[in-house]
């Protein structure tokens, strides 16, 4: 084989694979990139704040799974009539406090804003900011544990927009916002919390993925055929070489 493909019309056909392995090679490396291109867009627009009127918009009745973790911005005033404590949580890793509290939008919806951590639910920091505010949080779904624990006046047991809406008396968007940012700044304030749920990662662009993968393949199937044809042509001459000489 090895004399085989030393021989000029061989040497020829291995320059041609050449060629086609290279823009194989290539095609499947500028494939990938494209894959990684979009990952990263699709994941930069997901991180991106929106307003949150247009993540749960009119008829929305729960945060969509997709939304989950999707940061948003919320522009309004802060009701003092719309607090609550939520007790035994952890603040600065000892025990404390939560505080929500309802956020009106311009268009006169409520959302629940989880302002942060306090050591007891009589800090300074409890107090509800007043006048116009600019918030950035994570969009978070309800708390589904302590689903049987019961709610005392001004405090509930976990963030459940139902349990929120029925001591607030008033209708509240879907979930709840963890604050992240807050302009203009209130002092003094809780501390931010962590956000439970983190944001989704965007779904994987698979055709890009598998037009890289193609090309590879391409490349890789181009060198077992001229492999196969280069066999196949020794055994030929081979045999054509060992046979008898006729009589």
């Amino acid at each position: 084989m090895l004399r085989l493909a030393l021989t000029p019309r061989w040497l020829a056909a291995a320059v041609g694979l050449l060629l086609a392995v290279a823009v194989c090679v290539v095609a499947g490396r500028w494939q990938w990139q494209r894959t990684q291109d979009v990952l990263a867009a699709e994941r930069a627009a997901a991180s991106a704040a929106v307003p949150v009127e247009q993540v749960l918009g009119p008829g929305v009745s729960d945060v969509p799974a997709e939304q989950i973790g999707r940061p948003v911005t919320l522009a309004g005033q802060y009701d003092p009539a719309y607090q609550a404590i939520v007790p035994n949580r952890v603040h600065d890793g000892g025990p404390g406090v939560w505080v929500v509290t309802g956020l009106r939008l311009d268009d006169g919806r409520v959302v629940a804003v989880l302002r942060g951590s306090l050591a007891a639910a009589d800090d300074p920091g409890a107090r509800v900011p007043g006048g116009e505010v600019q918030v950035e949080g994570v969009l978070q779904p309800d708390e589904a544990f302590y689903a049987d624990a019961a709610d005392s006046s001004g405090q509930v047991a976990a963030i459940v927009g139902a349990r929120l809406s029925e001591q607030w008396g008033t209708g509240l968007l879907p979930g709840y916002v963890t604050l992240v940012d807050q302009a203009p700044a209130s002092a003094p304030a809780p501390d931010p919390v962590v956000p439970t749920v983190q944001t989704a990662d965007v779904p994987f662009p698979a055709q890009n993925f598998f037009y890289a993968l193609q090309w590879w393949v391409f490349g890789a199937f181009a060198v077992v055929v001229y492999l196969r044809w280069l066999w196949l042509e020794s055994r030929r001459e081979r045999a054509e070489t060992d046979a008898p000489a006729p009589l």
